[in-house]
């Protein structure tokens, strides 16, 4: 898991022995719900998320904070605090629908293709060297289908060969979503969309940054999950909503196998919507 490799990359470093003793009670604390996760395709998302709720509890002890008198304890801006255990409920979630099985498919981090187009340096050249051209993402947590596309001029023997890397699905987490993270976030979704129109992306985040409302009507971006319900104002928080997180799953599974809809209804209204 995600998380889990972060948390055995830094048990590596031995120079704080405080740190050391703190990293170990979180790595308990995290393969109790990596033992829950294991079973995650035959037990209720009610006790997987229940599990993580308890991590996210005890990871939120005062005495994992950083201390600049003792210097023992985590700054904020560790990995320790990352959301690195909601890309791993994502993948538990994917793994569910078997989807990663089929050839071609390829989930995690990952870049996609982009700016797609066909470029030839010199049209007197196009015969021997057409020049199909692409660019790439940074690396995003992904569904993509890998394709291998080939093509020849007419009349000649040779192909040549590329292999592009459809975006499907992106998920973009984070624990509290501000206005910045909602313009890349736009982006970004704007760019799969260019070399995929059908992909989709998925936002998930803990809370909203407080007096920030992302706007969806004109925005590419398809949906966004707020897992606590709430806004990041730095109360006590509602834990991760296990209804949320149901509504997650089912809308995975719905982008996945939703058939192309043609809307016929403007034969009885005459109106098209």
């Amino acid at each position: 898991m995600y998380y889990g490799d972060i948390v055995q990359s830094l048990m590596q470093d031995k120079k704080n022995p405080v740190n050391s003793m703190y990293l170990h009670e979180i790595n308990i604390k995290w393969r109790n719900f990596e033992k829950i996760a294991a079973e995650s395709e035959v037990i209720p998302n009610t006790a997987l998320i229940e599990a993580l709720n308890n991590f996210i509890v005890a990871i939120a002890n005062q005495k994992f904070i950083y201390n600049p008198v003792t210097k023992n304890g985590f700054k904020s801006s560790s990995p320790i605090y990352s959301a690195l255990y909601l890309d791993d409920l994502i993948s538990l979630l994917m793994n569910k629908i078997k989807i990663i099985d089929n050839k071609g498919i390829t989930w995690g981090y990952q870049k996609f293709s982009t700016n797609l187009k066909f470029n030839p340096q010199n049209l007197c050249l196009m015969e021997e060297n057409p020049m199909f051209e692409q660019t790439y993402s940074e690396e995003i947590l992904c569904l993509s289908q890998k394709m291998d596309f080939q093509f020849r001029v007419l009349g000649k023997r040779n192909f040549h060969r590329y292999q592009i890397t459809f975006p499907l699905i992106l998920f973009h987490t984070m624990q509290n979503m501000t206005e910045n993270d909602f313009i890349r976030i736009e982006y970004l979704t704007k760019l799969a969309k260019s070399t995929f129109e059908k992909s989709r992306t998925i936002v998930v985040t803990e809370t909203i940054e407080d007096g920030f409302m992302p706007m969806l009507l004109n925005s590419f971006i398809d949906i966004i999950f707020v897992l606590r319900k709430s806004f990041g104002n730095g109360k006590e928080l509602p834990l991760i909503s296990y209804q949320v997180v149901e509504k997650l799953d089912q809308k995975i599974l719905e982008f996945l196998t939703q058939k192309e809809r043609i809307n016929n209804q403007f034969l009885e209204t005459g109106v098209l919507e």
